[in-house]
């Protein structure tokens, strides 16, 4: 199951990648249109997706523990 858990994070990866070349984020844009100036609204979005990887990653590293101490099991 270890090396699933890597696989796992490689779409939030990929999209931390590309944010801002395929698409532009809705926290810049939200943070620049409320005003603020575009280093501010970049600080945001990258305080963002730092938030999001740290998130998955904690949810992968708890998964990964509670399958190796078999509290969850494969469906059938």
């Amino acid at each position: 199951c270890r090396p699933s858990a890597g696989h796992a994070l490689i779409p939030a990866l990929d999209q931390t990648r590309t944010v801002g070349l395929v698409t532009l984020p809705g926290a810049y844009v939200g943070v620049l249109l409320g005003g603020a100036g575009p280093i501010q609204a970049g600080m945001t979005q990258v305080l963002v997706l730092i938030g999001l990887l740290a998130a998955e990653a904690v949810s992968i590293l708890v998964t990964v523990q509670l399958v190796a101490a078999g509290k969850l099991s494969r469906a059938a």
